[in-house]
């Protein structure tokens, strides 16, 4: 009988299985419910930044279809680069009518199968995790690890949505990975190549180097390897960023490799918030108030936003006034900051399922779902974080500086980078590395167990 364990087959089983159902449950319900933008309807699944990643991926296909080249298509960097490029692709392989959609009502079998291909990149990389821990660590500790990241609810919604969470995630790991393992100032070039592919996915990841360089200060290496390797990991990145800004050189006749969405959160996030508190504003009013002061920019300006360039220069101006209104408030704004990041620390198994479900964050908020549901995070909240602080301190013992420090630092460094936004969703990557210290405290109560019912 061959006793070697081989966690792939298991990993793909569970992959299958939790797919599956999983997938049906969060889809079938409300297949059918759906939302008004502009005068198109769509899939209430595609709400949000769901649905900015399908009408780009629109776009890349009409471009391509009217004789445009690949990297002619779509338009200026706006929210994701990469995204709506995956999406792209993969609808190319199975047909090439509208993205994802028929009508812009979601075709499932469609969907079905991009959320299998997520979770199937998601279920290469923890197989990758498992190779390279288990060299660190016992191999049913290792096991435990990736099963806990593979199956935590929390992290396992977001591979069902359209969003740029489950491929982050999942590059995220790779990159980990291949960081524990580089030997060379070649191997550190593609770990900067591998945090360029991070950086398209998701803005976050362009300062993530400086929690990789400082992992690196205390390999024992000499100093000028140290050097060259850093380096390395900072050319391959610079090369991906060099790649965008020529794309956008093209698109707009400025180079630049900055999402354009980035410069309005401010004045999306937070702006409006500190007008409610300092002017004493409804929402309302602090909508119009800023929709009043983005049209005198506009015409006083003379912008012409249908000019890539110009619409740059309207953006620049609408952050401008958002740092003046922060730099006013400064009290306030620290007071929301505050606030926000706390509110990221509730954490919510569900939030893919509800968003889908309902129409609007208004509707849900006054469900009764909402109710129970915030009662079920106040509970299990408390819960994840003892674990993790259990595990941080077991983890002083079982795993080495170095890697604690990779791991420590990478949490704190993706939780003050997105959650300032406010929202569960942007604490994932952080959760994601959380879980291997929650897996440590789950893996010690179990010897406590045994080694007391021995005993």
């Amino acid at each position: 009988m061959n006793k070697t364990f081989n966690p792939k087959i298991i990993y793909l089983l569970i992959c299958f299985l939790l797919s599956l159902l999983i997938s049906n449950q969060y889809l079938v319900k409300f297949e059918n419910n759906s939302f008004k933008s502009g005068d198109q309807e769509y899939s209430s699944i595609f709400q949000e930044d769901s649905l900015s990643y399908i009408k780009e991926a629109e776009k890349i296909r009409t471009d391509i279809n009217s004789g445009k080249n690949f990297f002619e298509s779509g338009g200026a960097y706006k929210f994701s680069f990469l995204y709506p490029r995956i999406i792209y692709f993969f609808n190319k392989m199975i047909n090439d009518n509208v993205i994802m959609a028929s009508e812009y009502k979601i075709e499932l079998k469609n969907y079905k199968l991009f959320i299998f291909f997520q979770i199937s990149i998601f279920l290469l990389s923890l197989i990758f995790l498992y190779k390279v821990i288990s060299k660190i660590l016992e191999k049913g500790l290792s096991l435990l690890i990736v099963s806990v990241l593979f199956i935590n609810p929390i992290i396992f919604q977001w591979h069902l949505a359209f969003l740029t969470e489950s491929l982050f995630l999942s590059v995220l790991i790779f990159s980990i990975c291949l960081l524990l393992n580089s030997k060379n100032f070649f191997h550190f070039f593609l770990l900067g190549v591998l945090i360029g592919v991070l950086y398209m996915l998701r803005t976050i990841a362009l300062l993530y180097p400086i929690v990789l360089i400082f992992y690196l200060l205390f390999q024992k290496k000499n100093i000028s390897q140290k050097i060259l390797n850093s380096l390395s990991l900072i050319s391959g990145l610079f090369l991906i960023l060099l790649f965008i800004g020529m794309q956008n050189y093209k698109r707009a006749d400025v180079f630049y490799f900055t999402p354009l969405q980035s410069k309005t959160d401010l004045n999306t996030y937070i702006e409006p918030t500190i007008l409610i508190k300092s002017k004493k504003f409804t929402e309302l009013q602090a909508r119009e108030y800023l929709n009043k002061k983005s049209k005198i920019i506009l015409d006083n300006n003379n912008f012409d936003l249908t000019i890539e360039s110009e619409k740059i220069q309207f953006y620049n101006e609408i952050q401008s006034n958002s740092i003046k209104t922060i730099t006013d408030n400064k009290i306030i704004f620290f007071k929301i900051i505050l606030k926000k990041y706390a509110h990221s620390l509730l954490l919510n198994p569900n939030q893919v399922y509800f968003a889908a479900k309902y129409k609007t964050w208004h509707e849900y908020k006054n469900s009764p779902e909402h109710k129970f549901w915030l009662k079920v995070r106040f509970v299990i909240t408390p819960i994840f974080f003892s674990l993790f602080m259990f595990g941080l301190i077991f983890s002083l013992r079982k795993i080495s500086f170095k890697i604690n420090i990779l791991l420590f630092f990478s949490i704190l460094y993706f939780f003050f980078t997105s959650c300032w936004l406010g929202n569960t969703r942007y604490f994932i990557p952080s959760i994601m590395f959380m879980s291997i210290y929650f897996s440590l405290a789950l893996n010690k109560i179990y010897e406590l167990i045994t080694t007391k019912k021995l005993n």
